[in-house]
């Protein structure tokens, strides 16, 4: 073959290959539409799905952007409906979005209320510095600390410790790893509600200077390992807290975050998330202890009828893998 003949034979090639390119990268750009347009299908049914799509949900913000990227390209590229069902993907999740964009508003609370500061801490059950976030939690003095994967190894610790003392009223449930609650108080614990053997939560009802005030410790497990057991337990929470006379904080580690349908279910029941009152609805806690920065809000403070959240701030947990925070609530009108 002559010289010339080669380049002639490359050049057909070369143009063959271009159609094949630009139809490969628009079929990619449908891939991603359709997968996040699939999970926020689910968002917009309510469907809690499998253990996946829980996961998946989670990342729901994460793939706004490539979705309105690939938009933006069928846009250039005169892909009409590539550009058209991208838009329409990302107008659902800033729909889904607007109550972290606009928080609702809170009720007022009562004349001369006294706020109650609520700590809400995930020790990690194997954590092996409970010492040095038990010297942090003097500092910052909360009224009541919620701790999950509290482990009788931790139990031991923090008996031992001068924040015991500081706290006289105490539920102590220690479990093996992860399974573990305690509710330390400052406030006298006027009652303890039995709960089912499967589920973690400690449902207590504390004296506060205004009247009582229940506090729901929850920790379901998370839906990677037990997907059910997470969804029965989060609609367990939902239906105790709903059913409660008194006005409820429920808080801890929910494992799951606004993006989950079963989650946002507490929300439609009355419930207030105080990260997303007070303009923090973006916020994550977890993880903290990996290379990647935390990506997700799994920790959180709701407060139900009758209650409100003045203020609330996040803190690092020393050998954690969640961050902890405080929250302030007091009785509304």
């Amino acid at each position: 073959m002559t010289p010339a003949g080669l380049v002639a034979v490359l050049s057909s090639a070369e143009m063959e290959r271009g159609p094949l390119i630009r139809r490969l990268v628009e079929l990619a750009g449908w891939a991603v539409v359709a997968g996040v347009g699939l999970v926020m299908l689910t968002q917009a049914i309510g469907w809690n799905g499998t253990r996946l799509i829980a996961v998946l949900q989670s990342l729901t913000p994460y793939g706004v952007l490539p979705v309105l990227a690939v938009s933006a390209m069928g846009l250039w590229k005169q892909r009409e409906g590539l550009a058209t069902t991208g838009a329409l993907v990302g107008i659902g999740a800033f729909v889904l979005s607007i109550p972290l964009v606009i928080p609702p508003g809170q009720a007022s609370p009562i004349p001369d209320a006294t706020a109650v500061r609520v700590a809400a801490v995930n020790l990690l059950f194997d954590n092996p510095v409970v010492a040095d976030a038990a010297d942090d939690l003097l500092e910052l003095d909360p009224d009541v600390i919620v701790f999950s994967e509290y482990t009788s190894e931790h139990q031991r610790l923090l008996l031992d410790h001068p924040l015991a003392d500081r706290y006289p009223h105490q539920i102590n449930r220690d479990g093996r790893f992860a399974r573990g609650m305690a509710v330390w108080s400052k406030l006298e614990i006027s009652s303890v509600a039995p709960s089912p053997p499967e589920s973690r939560t400690v449902d207590a009802v504390l004296m506060s200077p205004d009247g009582p005030l229940r506090v729901l410790a929850v920790h379901p497990p998370t839906p990677v390992f037990d997907f059910h057991a997470w969804a029965n337990e989060l609609e367990r929470i939902g239906e105790v807290a709903s059913a409660a006379a008194e006005p409820t904080l429920a808080v801890g580690d929910f494992n799951a975050s606004y993006w989950h349908p079963v989650f946002r279910d507490l929300l439609r029941q009355g419930f207030a998330d105080a990260h997303i009152a007070h303009g923090s609805g973006w916020s994550t806690s977890w993880p903290t202890d990996q290379f990647v920065q935390p990506f997700v809000r799994l920790d959180h403070a709701l407060t139900g009828p009758g209650l409100i959240s003045t203020d609330i701030q996040d803190f690092r947990v020393p050998g954690s893998d969640h961050t902890g925070f405080v929250v302030a609530v007091t009785l509304s009108g």
